[in-house]
């Protein structure tokens, strides 16, 4: 298996072959093992088949972290069909929207999403399947998986697309990015590499089961490990499913692993070798309180839906606690370049290119990846150091030009975020006539805290910010606007500045 580059189907039956009986999901509905997952995928392979789902079908699935959706991935490219992962807290007339510019031939929902879908108008064509197998008029999940074994087929290919795994969209319109088999197998094979992972790690993932979908499964897969799927993002629940399965390695985001230090005692987390974090910046204080209460650090990665997956990352043969990426990732090389593509040297911020094997080809119709001379151009301005370690300084789209003066909405935003009274910040530009642009911020304060605009214009004039990096405005809020994964979502706020709703103060 070693030798060549293997499908997620190959080495599903792989290892339904060699280690039957060997855990493979764990959840609070029970385990399944690798033979006993990969019958229920030929199955489940099937009934869609029979539905009239082939190559280049596409599947949505809308649930949380469920070993439903697994099934469904895996049953799906089986077929050679693509999975869609959707964000089942949309709006029903989104999903609709969704479901009916992406031409989907079914969509796996439950509960009151799969309710209000039934009660719309759905797309001529498409099948609506209920997991729970309830609703009337909907397709029943648990009498598709009693459906024939699929019969004699060819395999899915390496260089086949797998799925469509949609960008962010923080900056735009989502796109889907074209994840083939061997996209996902290098991108695995990088972290396995990096974290040395083995059979014997229990992975928990909890980043949303729409972005990345496969980083829920694969390294397990890949490795013949097994994972646990867990859908409540509570620090006990967490606690309680790392105690009861013995998790050894866990990805997350940093307002997780917040909550964690603040309720979990090390009892708690005995097992954890790795823990993970990814999706955002995490800060020096958010991974020194971690480590005090679980005993491990926090391994901070980055990587993009073009990258499928985790590219750079802190390991325990190499990690910053600053705030760091990390070092490229095997199977992956990375550089920092100028306007022109000239590659900078250590310290100098400029545009962060990637390449590698688990790089995507580009996106669904016929859109290509931003690249240069081969490497693709991931729109992030980072600085490497002489060590080789990356760091994180905004998105190009992002960067506001005071005067043509280069400002770093994440510097100014961890310099607020580092006052006492300060929950989190997000920052922007808007445009002014003088300067080009100009900084504002939007604050969320400390419950109980008495901020106020002047007291955070000096806070940043006592952190030595010269006067054309202080924020113009400071709006106090309650909370920000976020994307489905968790990241901060700044459209609504720009959206505000650019109606030129905010006045300087």
């Amino acid at each position: 298996m070693e030798t060549a580059t293997p499908t997620l189907n190959a080495l599903l039956a792989e290892h339904a072959r060699r280690t039957p009986e060997r855990p493979f999901i764990h959840h609070r509905d029970g385990t399944l093992d690798y033979r006993r997952t990969q019958a229920l995928v030929e199955r489940l392979a099937g009934a869609l088949h029979a539905l009239g789902l082939g190559p280049g079908a596409r599947l949505g699935i809308a649930l949380g972290r469920r070993p439903e959706g697994v099934l469904a991935f895996l049953a799906a490219t089986r077929i050679g069909a693509l999975p869609v992962a959707l964000n089942p807290a949309l709006e029903p007339r989104l999903l609709l929207g969704f479901a009916r510019a992406q031409r989907l031939a079914a969509l796996l929902a439950e509960g009151e999403t799969l309710a209000a879908l039934a009660a719309g108008e759905l797309p001529e064509g498409m099948a609506l399947i209920d997991r729970a197998g309830r609703h009337p008029g909907c397709l029943s999940w648990p009498e598709l998986l009693g459906a024939s074994p699929i019969a004699s087929r060819p395999e899915p290919e390496p260089g086949q697309v797998a799925y469509l795994n949609f960008t962010t969209g923080t900056t735009g319109r989502a796109k889907g990015a074209l994840a083939t088999h061997a996209n996902l197998y290098w991108n695995t094979r990088a972290a396995i590499e990096a974290f040395a992972l083995g059979p014997d790690d229990v992975h928990l993932c909890m980043f949303a089961a729409f972005a990345h979908p496969h980083e829920l499964f694969c390294r397990a897969l890949q490795t013949g490990g097994a994972l646990v799927l867990l859908e409540e993002i509570s620090p006990r629940a967490i606690a309680g499913t790392i105690r009861a399965f013995g998790v050894t390695c866990m990805m997350g985001l940093a307002p997780m692993y917040r909550m964690m230090a603040g309720a979990c005692v090390r009892a708690d987390l005995a097992s954890l070798r790795l823990a993970e974090s990814g999706g955002m910046y995490t800060s020096p204080e958010i991974n020194a309180a971690f480590a005090a209460r679980g005993g491990v650090p926090i391994m901070s990665v980055w990587g993009s839906t073009e990258t499928s997956g985790v590219a750079l990352a802190n390991t325990a043969e190499g990690y910053r606690l600053d705030g760091s990426m990390g070092r490229v990732c095997p199977h992956y090389q990375a550089r920092v370049v100028d306007e022109l593509g000239r590659e900078l040297p250590p310290g100098e911020v400029g545009e962060l290119l990637l390449r590698g094997p688990g790089l995507v080809s580009g996106y669904d119709g016929g859109i290509a990846l931003a690249g240069h001379q081969g490497w693709y151009r991931s729109g992030d301005l980072a600085r490497c150091d002489d060590e080789g370690f990356y760091y994180y300084v905004e998105r190009i789209s992002g960067m506001i030009k005071v005067a043509g003066l280069k400002v770093y909405p994440l510097q100014l935003e961890l310099l607020l975020g580092a006052h006492p009274e300060v929950r989190e910040a997000a920052v922007l530009g808007r445009p002014d006539r003088r300067k080009g642009a100009v900084p504002v911020a939007f604050v969320v304060p400390e419950p109980g805290a008495e901020l106020d605009a002047a007291r955070l214009r000096a806070h940043c004039r006592a952190q030595g910010l010269p006067n054309y990096m202080v924020p113009r405005r400071f709006e106090l809020v309650d909370d920000l606007p976020r994307i489905g994964s968790g990241k901060i979502d700044k459209r609504p706020l720009r959206a505000l500045v650019e109606r030129g709703s905010l006045t300087d103060g």
